[in-house]
This record gives C-alpha cells, sequence and structure tokens, in this order.
C-alpha cells in the first residue's frame, strides 16, 4: 500500500491576490513588528543570522520604548497632513483635468460646437465665444542625432575664428581711420582755399555743427540774400559738395535779344558751361547765377508799373521797346541752352551793353541799400514800411528815348540842310552837348571806381542834348532835348531858344523860349520859321529887287509891274517834304521843289536862279 501512490481530488488552492498586494503586505509588518521606524539594515542582518543558527528572535527587544499611545498620536497627525497633502493634490488634479476639458472642448467648438457644448464648464461658455480656437495637424519634424565631435577642437575652432574676426576687425578700422584722415585733410584744404580766396566762411545758423560759405550779396532781398549762403557738404571722396538747399534751380543767366517782328535779329554772347575745377570758380558763377536771378526778379517788379511807357510782361519775357519797330527781349535761361542760328548780320552789342547796364544798376541799388542802413533808422511807426522799387528799366527808356528823339531831329535837320543847300540858302545843324557821351579823359575817370560810379551817375540822371540851328538870314535856334520818365515830364520835352538877327521881323515878335512836349510841333515850328527867314534873307541879299514882304508874318513875295495893275507873288514853304517855291503872274503859274535829293553845286538850280528864270 505504500507503493501506491495518493491523489488528491481536492481543488488545487487559488491564490489570494489580496495576500500578495502592498497595503497588506504592510499591515502585516505593522502587526508584527510595529513601526517601520524600528527596522534597520543592523537588525534584519542580526534576525538572519539567528534564523540560520535556528535561535528563536524577540521581536520586544525593537521596541525602542515608546509608549504605544504616543505612536498612535503621532500616526494621527502624520495621516491628517497626509490627508491634506492627499486633498490639495486631488484637487490640482481636477483643476488641470477641467482645464484640459474645457481646452478639448473649445477646439471641438469650431467642428462640432453641439457635442461640445455638453462637456464645456459654465465660465468658460459665457467668456470665451465658441469657434475662437482652433488647431491643425502639422507633420512631426525629424529629430537630426548630432554629429559626434569632439568638444575641444569645437572649442578651438570658435577661438581661431574669433581671433580672425578680431584682425579682420583691427585691420578694418585701420584702414577706415586713414581715409576718414585723407577725406578730412582733403576737406580742411579745400575750405582754407575757399578762405584764402576772399570768401566769407561760418557755420549754418540752422546747423550749428555745418560749415557753410556766403557767396550772395548781402544787401540783396531777404529771399536772395539767404539763398546766397550754401553749405559745404564733404562727399565720399573728401571733396566739397556745395548744398545750395532746396530753392536751388540750377544755375541761371539773364539773357537780351534784339528781335523784330518775331525774328531775333542780335543776342548777347553767353558764355559755354564750363567744368570749373576750382570751388572760387563754382562760386563765382553761383554767385553770378543768383545775382541774375534778382535782377530778372527786380525788372518784372518794376515792369509792371511802366506798361504806359511800352514795356510789357510776356511769357516769362519782359519787352522793352527800341528804335524801328524792334524790341529788346529781356529773359532769364539755363546756362548751356541753345540758341537758334541767327542768320541777321545786326552786332550783338546792343543787347550785351543792356545786360553789362542792367548789372551795373543793381549794383548801384545794393549801394544805395548799404548807405541807407548806415543812417540811423527812422522813428517806429505801425505802418510798414515798403519796399522800394529799384530804377533799373527807368534809366534804359530814358536813353531810348532820348536817344530817339535826338537822331530824329538830327535826321530831320540834317535833312533840311541838305535841301537849303541846294536852292542855295545857309542852314547849318551843330550838337554842342550831350549826356550820353563819357569823356574819358577827365579827372573823374582816373581809377575804375570812380568810373563806375560817373557811368551810374550819366545813367540814373535826366538826360539833356544841345542842338544850334542856324537860318539863312541869321537866325539862330538853341534846341534843349530833354528826357525824364519820372515826373513830371514823363518821357522828352524839347525847348527852343530863338535869337533873331533882325529885329523888326516877325522872329522877332516870337517868345525868346518856347516849350514842345512833341517833335510835331517842334518840326512845324521850326518850318513856318525857316520859311520866314528865307524870304527875309532874299530880301536883305538883294537878289530879288522890285519885291516885296506884304505881311512879316507869311513867307511870301509880290512884285507890282508898272505897265500892269495885277501882281506877281512867290510864296516859300518848307515841310517835310522840302522846299517848295510857288509863283504867279500873268502869263504863267508854277511851282517847284526842293528836296533832300535834289542836285546840289554846279548845275544846281538856286532859288534865287528860279525866280530870275520864271518872274522876270
Amino acid at each position: 500500500m505504500a507503493d501506491q501512490l495518493a491523489i488528491s481530488l481536492r481543488a488545487w488552492p487559488s491564490d489570494d491576490k489580496t495576500t500578495e498586494s502592498l497595503p497588506y503586505l504592510i499591515a502585516r509588518i505593522n502587526d508584527q513588528r510595529g513601526s517601520f521606524r524600528n527596522i534597520t539594515e543592523a537588525s534584519l542582518e542580526e534576525e538572519i543570522r539567528l534564523a540560520e543558527r535556528g535561535e528563536e528572535i524577540d521581536l520586544s527587544a525593537e521596541d525602542d520604548g515608546v509608549p504605544d499611545s504616543q505612536d498612535n498620536e503621532a500616526k494621527g497627525e502624520e495621516l491628517a497632513v497626509a490627508r491634506e497633502d492627499m486633498i490639495k493634490r486631488i484637487g490640482e488634479a481636477y483643476n488641470t483635468s477641467s482645464q484640459a476639458l474645457d481646452l478639448v472642448s473649445l477646439l471641438l467648438t469650431s467642428h462640432t460646437p453641439k457635442v461640445a457644448e455638453t462637456t464645456i464648464s459654465p465660465y468658460v461658455k459665457q467668456t470665451i465665444p465658441f469657434g475662437s480656437l482652433g488647431a491643425e495637424i502639422m507633420q512631426a519634424t525629424k529629430e537630426v542625432e548630432p554629429e559626434e565631435t569632439s568638444h575641444d577642437i569645437i572649442g578651438l575652432g570658435w577661438r581661431l575664428r574669433s581671433l580672425n574676426r578680431s584682425a579682420d576687425s583691427l585691420m578694418n578700422s585701420a584702414t577706415r581711420l586713414e581715409k576718414d584722415m585723407e577725406r578730412e585733410s582733403t576737406y580742411w584744404q579745400q575750405v582754407l582755399e575757399i578762405k584764402e580766396a576772399g570768401w566769407p566762411v561760418s557755420r549754418l545758423p540752422g546747423d550749428r555743427q555745418t560749415l557753410g560759405v556766403r557767396f550772395g550779396f548781402a544787401e540783396a532781398h531777404a529771399d536772395f540774400r539767404d539763398r546766397g549762403l550754401a553749405a559745404l557738404r564733404r562727399d565720399a571722396d573728401g571733396n566739397i559738395d556745395l548744398d545750395h538747399g532746396r530753392r536751388w534751380q540750377g544755375e541761371k543767366r539773364l539773357r537780351v535779344r534784339l528781335v523784330k517782328d518775331g525774328r531775333v535779329l542780335a543776342v548777347q554772347t553767353m558764355q559755354p558751361p564750363a567744368d570749373d575745377k576750382t570751388l572760387s570758380e563754382r562760386l563765382l558763377r553761383a554767385r553770378n547765377s543768383l545775382f541774375d536771378e534778382e535782377l530778372f526778379h527786380e525788372l518784372n517788379r518794376e515792369a509792371r508799373n511802366l506798361v504806359s511807357q511800352g514795356i510789357h510782361c510776356i511769357g516769362g519775357h519782359v519787352n522793352v521797346s527800341y528804335h524801328d519797330d524792334c524790341q529788346l527781349e529781356i529773359s532769364l535761361v539755363d546756362v548751356g541752352m541753345e540758341e537758334p542760328t541767327i542768320s541777321s548780320k545786326e552786332d550783338s552789342t546792343i543787347p550785351a551793353a543792356l545786360a553789362t547796364t542792367l548789372r551795373l544798376l543793381l549794383s548801384h541799388a545794393h549801394r544805395q541799400n548799404l548807405q541807407r542802413r548806415s543812417q540811423p533808422p527812422a522813428p517806429i511807426t505801425d505802418t510798414p514800411t515798403a519796399r522800394p522799387l529799384y530804377s533799373l528799366l527807368r534809366p534804359i527808356l530814358e536813353i531810348i528815348q532820348h536817344q530817339s528823339a535826338r537822331n530824329k531831329v538830327q535826321s530831320e535837320y540834317e535833312s533840311l540842310h541838305i535841301t537849303l543847300s541846294s536852292t542855295d540858302q545857309a542852314f547849318t545843324v551843330a550838337e554842342i552837348s550831350s549826356s550820353l557821351g563819357i569823356d574819358r579823359g577827365s579827372d573823374s575817370f582816373a581809377t575804375a571806381t570812380s568810373t563806375a560810379e560817373s557811368l551810374v551817375k550819366r545813367l540814373i540822371r535826366p538826360h539833356h542834348s544841345q542842338i544850334v540851328l542856324t537860318l539863312p538870314n541869321k537866325t539862330a535856334f538853341l534846341l534843349n532835348i530833354h528826357t525824364s520818365v519820372f515826373p513830371p515830364t514823363y518821357g522828352t520835352s524839347f525847348q527852343l531858344t530863338t535869337t533873331s538877327s533882325t529885329p523888326d521881323s516877325a522872329v522877332a515878335d516870337m517868345p525868346h523860349i518856347m516849350h514842345f512836349q512833341t517833335i510835331e510841333k517842334l518840326r512845324k515850328h521850326v518850318w513856318y520859321v525857316t520859311s520866314l527867314d528865307i524870304v527875309a534873307a532874299l530880301l536883305q541879299s538883294g537878289s530879288v529887287p522890285g519885291w516885296t514882304q506884304p505881311s512879316r508874318y507869311q513867307a511870301e513875295l509880290q512884285r507890282k509891274k508898272v505897265a500892269s495893275r495885277t501882281k506877281d507873288r512867290l510864296s516859300i514853304d518848307v515841310d517835310a517834304g522840302g522846299l517848295k517855291a510857288t509863283w504867279a503872274c500873268i502869263c504863267k503859274t508854277g511851282s517847284r521843289v526842293w528836296t533832300s535829293a535834289s542836285m546840289t553845286g554846279e548845275g544846281a538850280l538856286s532859288l534865287t536862279d528860279l525866280i530870275k528864270e520864271q518872274l522876270d
């Protein structure tokens, strides 16, 4: 029976999962051994040695002598602290999970708002609108595994790179410093050249850190005086670049042309634009340009008040009437502007002289401004002082009008001289003085300054000319021509002083001094007196015996014949056509006209010969 196998019919006992759980094991340890505080590594090794020798283990020795009541109180306190910490952590976990739920629900509101509305908290539902948060799926970047590199080699490379960069930076700084020194040296050398050339250098009023040079005129108007200051900027090479400001419109020049019927007859010679190498030349050209701009501006201001004198501003030009239906056209043009080809052979002296005269007059106006500013100021009043108009065109008008009137008078009486010479009647014309002429040998022209001042004084004062006319009967005319565009004359007036050689003549009864405002009235008076004087000369010379003058105020001769009751008549008439002699007698009537084109000298028919031939 002992060899028989015993088989149990009981089921194999199943493992109790609770006996292996950690809380169960901790409870058994606490029941058997008490608190874990009494268990040490040394006590456990001692229990193992006793168990190997088969000795009994005294668990009571492990008690540290602490009463169970005290141990229970400590455990209670520990449990309370652990409970509070657990509740705190559970609250934090609940708060975090609620926020995560609100975030996921808010994301779902963009797609399924009704489903998300059931899970979202009331506070988020009230404060954040649905669909305000979205998300999208992005492809995750692949992480690149770093290459295994030696840290020492990397550090050495960084140090070498830093050293190379420092060396390059030092070299670049040294090169840049050397170039800056060269640019500074060039800049200040050019500033010194400007200063030595006489141009005033100072700081800019609005920018005390920048130097400027004044090339304009201090006595010019404020608009042009302020523009006469240029900043000395430095370019990339260190050279000075003149900064004229925003109002600079390029280099300008005053152009004067002589025009007739739209055709240019003459134009002043303008200098072509040159590549100025020095700053002094560039400043000089800028000063001339600004001076011409101011001159043209002042010409336009003055021309508005001289429309009655034949000056008009049309299309940016100032047109001044000149002789023979010509006009002087003044305009401001850019330097280098191409002029059209002029087919006329007229000399450019007149336009060039006009341009020079206008510049002289503006310089004289600047000098007057300086003298006015040097005087004590006037008392302060409420009314502002009006800006005076410069007299630039008025002297030119006076010269043109005076020269035109003088030329007309001279041409008229020279033609009359030729006409009377062909009739064997003496008539002379002589100009004894004129304010247009300049005596260069006088002491007033000893220096260049006095020459300019004397010339300007001659230009701005009224102009006078004197012409002496001697008639056949020795009657003399002294003609004074006076021209002024200022009140009260406003033009040219003529004063004729008559000196008669015969006290009982009609000329002697006339006023000694007569004034004429037009040249037509002067001509008619001279023609009338000349006709009377020719009749008186014929009677006094005895070349017409038997003839008498019925009235001394009529240029007429008559003769009564013995055998007839009729009278022979001869009248003398001088006019623009020349000298006309008209006769009437019993047998015939006729007339003869002498002009400046009539033949003179031998073979010419004189007035005495005509009387003998036709009336004797």
